[in-house]
């Protein structure tokens, strides 16, 4: 913060030396009517109020800079302190948010000038064009340049901010894809293993209980039941990882077959099996639903 202060300070600094030097050079090289020091030393203080005032104030840094410049020459025109008077017109188009004030200022500074012109006896016409001129080329054109540098800067910001939205807009989009690929991963894996392995555990079940199976083969068959078992439970961690809490529910039965469906093709590949609906329609929810929406029973092979 203090070496942003410092570097602010030295700039207003550097800009107010840019502003006396010309005055300075011009009487001492001959170009300007020469002056006391102390007009010289109020000039300069005067630059100096309006450097201070020219990031808040624009207006008011202008207008002092105007009131510097009548009071060396009634019509504006001078070495001295015209080239303050045009970069102060810059900054105000810079810095300024409207352009009412400018204007208003444009033509307080003609209508100041205009009076001493008027009262000052001879032909008023040269000097009013000269300030006219003064007044257009070295006020009204640097304030349009600092405008159209204002509007610049700012479409620049305006373009950035845009591009800033439209990558959070790709990421959120990405994000939404990514859940998407998810929640589908999740239903390929419920509809091609779940079932299967569902399917995988009962039948080995049944096998478990057959009167002519051995006891080591009962074991053995125990075991594989058991393992189908922990890879189905396996699986529906993994299945409630990938999904999300506003997915759709996963349906109790695989892609394009129906519970009935189901127990046919559990019956057809030789296990008796009977479902039974508890008296109520089946209600689809989640992996926790769907050993209490159904009861199947099987029966010794």
């Amino acid at each position: 913060m203090d070496r942003a202060r410092t570097a602010a300070f030295a700039g207003r600094c550097l800009l107010w030396a840019g502003l006396v030097v010309p005055g300075l050079c011009a009487v001492r090289l001959g170009l300007s009517e020469p002056r006391p020091v102390w007009q010289q030393a109020a000039g300069a203080g005067v630059l100096a109020a309006a450097t201070a005032l020219a990031r808040r104030r624009p207006l008011a840094a202008f207008t002092l800079t105007a009131a510097l410049c009548l009071a060396d020459a009634p019509a504006l025109f001078g070495l001295s302190y015209g080239p303050a008077l045009a970069v102060f017109a810059l900054l105000l188009g810079l810095r300024a948010e409207r352009t009412g004030p400018a204007a208003l200022g444009f033509a307080a500074v003609a209508s100041a000038g205009t009076v001493p012109i008027a009262l000052g006896g001879g032909d008023p016409v040269p000097p009013w064009l000269v300030m006219t001129g003064t007044l257009v080329f070295g006020c009204v054109l640097p304030w349009l340049g600092g405008r159209y540098w204002r509007q610049s800067r700012e479409l620049t910001a305006a373009g950035r901010l845009r591009a800033a939205r439209l990558e959070e807009e790709q990421r959120l989009a990405e994000e939404r894809a990514r859940l998407r690929e998810r929640a589908r991963i999740a239903q390929d894996m419920h509809d091609s293993l779940g079932h299967e392995l569902s399917l995988l555990a009962l039948r080995a079940g049944g096998l478990q209980v057959a009167p002519d199976l051995p006891e080591r083969h009962r074991v053995a068959v125990a075991g594989l039941r058991a393992a189908a078992a922990d890879a189905t439970d396996r699986l529906h961690r993994i299945i409630g990882v990938l999904r999300e809490d506003d997915d759709e529910p996963l349906p109790l039965a695989s892609a394009g077959e129906t519970v009935g469906q189901l127990v046919a093709r559990a019956a057809g590949s030789g296990l008796p099996v009977r479902c039974s609906a508890g008296g109520r329609p089946p209600e689809p929810g989640g992996m926790a639903e769907q050993g209490r929406s159904h009861t199947c029973s099987h029966q010794p092979i």
